[in-house]
C-alpha cells in the first residue's frame, strides 16, 4: 500500500489541479491513501480539502493543524500514514495519474527501499490561460536522477526533493528519519539522513511529476538571512550521522555533499541577496562552516573533472564573483 503525504498551506489556486491528479491515480484504491495535512491555511484550501475528503472518504484523509511549516506537516503525515511505502506531493505541483502505481510495482518487483522517477521542471510565467491558471515554460531539471547500484552514489549530485520518490515506510520509521522543523531546505536533510538505511534503490526513466518553479515561492525568492538556514540544515545532517555512529563510514560522501552545497547552490542564493551586510555575513559563514567541518575537502576523491576544478578554485577573494555568476544561471 502507498500513502501519499500532502502538506497544504494557502495554495487554493493550484490545489484542485493537484488533488484531481491524486484521486485519479490508476493504482487500485485499496492500495492507496492520501494523507492531506492542512497546515493552518487561511485561504480557501481547507474547504477544498473537506470537499475531496467527503467525495473520496475511503482513501482521502485530512488532518488539520496550526501553522508550523511544511516540515511539521510532512512529519505529521508520516506519523499518520499506514502504507508500506510513503510518497510526498506538493500542493502547487501535480503528477501523472500513473505515477504511484508504476513506482509501487517497481518497488515490489525489485524489493526496493527507494524508487525515483524523473520530472518536468516548469517555470511559472506571469501570463495565465483562459481558466486563470499560470502558463509555464519547461526549464532544465536539477540533480542527476538515475539508477544507483551502490547507495553511496545517492550522495552524488542528487535531486533531494521528496516528491519524485517512494520510500519504504520502515526506512523512515526505523531510521528515525524526519524533516527538521523551523527552517527552509528541510528536504536536503531528510534525503541525506535516509541514505544509510537504503539497501536498494530503483529508478523509472519517466517524467511523472510536474514541478512548479514559482518566482515568489520560498525557494526562489530573495529571503535574506533565511538563506543561512542551510548551515543549520547541514549541521543537522552531520549531527544525525554522528549520533547514529555513521559519520566515519560516510565521511567522504558527506564532505563531498556538504561542500558542494556550500559552494554551489548556497553561493547562488547568496548572490541574490540584496543587503550587502547580510551577503557579507553569509559568505563568511560559508567559509567558516567548510573550514571547520571539512578543512581538507580539496583532497576528497569525489571532486573530479569540472566540478573538482571549480570547488578547488573557490576562495574568499573570488566568492562574490562566483555568487553573482551562479545567481544568474541557477534557479531555486
Amino acid at each position: 500500500m502507498v500513502s501519499v503525504v500532502l502538506p497544504v498551506y494557502n495554495t487554493e489556486k493550484y490545489l484542485r489541479r493537484c488533488l484531481d491528479a491524486l484521486v485519479n491515480q490508476t493504482i487500485p484504491k485499496n492500495e492507496f491513501e492520501i494523507i492531506a495535512v492542512n497546515d493552518g491555511s487561511t485561504d480557501g484550501s481547507p474547504a477544498i480539502l473537506k470537499e475531496y475528503s467527503e467525495k473520496y472518504p475511503d482513501f482521502f484523509k485530512v488532518f488539520n493543524k496550526e501553522n508550523g511549516g511544511q516540515a511539521t506537516a510532512r512529519n505529521l503525515g508520516i506519523q499518520k500514514a499506514s502504507g508500506d511505502y510513503i510518497g510526498f506531493a506538493d500542493s502547487d505541483d501535480y503528477v501523472d495519474t500513473t505515477m504511484y502505481e508504476k513506482l509501487l510495482r517497481i518497488a515490489e518487483r525489485d524489493d526496493a527501499d527507494l524508487v525515483e522517477c524523473h520530472y518536468h521542471s516548469m517555470l511559472e510565467l506571469d501570463s495565465s490561460d483562459e481558466n486563470g491558471m499560470p502558463l509555464y515554460k519547461e526549464i532544465q531539471t536539477r540533480g542527476t536522477i538515475t539508477a544507483r547500484s551502490d547507495p553511496r552514489e545517492l550522495f552524488l549530485d542528487p535531486q533531494v526533493s521528496p516528491w519524485n520518490k517512494l520510500y519504504r515506510r520502515s526506512v523512515l520509521v526505523n531510521g528515525d528519519v524526519r524533516f527538521p522543523e523551523g527552517m527552509i531546505y528541510e528536504d536536503t536533510s531528510f534525503y541525506i539522513k535516509s541514505i544509510p538505511f537504503i539497501k536498494k534503490q530503483s529508478y523509472l526513466d519517466e517524467k511523472l511529476v510536474y514541478y512548479s518553479v514559482r518566482q515568489k515561492s520560498t525557494m526562489t525568492s530573495n529571503l535574506g538571512k533565511k538563506v543561512g538556514d542551510i548551515f543549520s540544515v547541514l549541521n543537522d545532517i552531520l549531527d544525525f550521522y554522528r549520533q547514529h555512529g555513521l559519520y566515519e563510514k560516510y565521511k567522504a560522501e558527506l564532505e563531498y555533499f556538504c561542500v558542494k552545497i556550500a559552494f554551489c547552490s548556497n553561493l547562488s542564493r547568496i548572490g541574490r541577496v540584496g543587503d550587502p551586510a547580510i551577503k557579507r555575513d553569509l559568505l563568511n559563514k560559508t567559509f567558516e562552516f567548510v573550514n571547520k567541518e571539512f578543512p581538507d575537502y580539496r583532497k576528497n576523491r569525489y571532486f573530479q573533472g569540472k566540478i573538482g576544478l571549480y570547488i578547488r578554485s573557490v576562495n574568499k577573494m573570488n566568492c562574490r564573483i562566483y555568487a553573482k555568476a551562479l545567481s544568474k544561471v541557477m534557479v531555486g
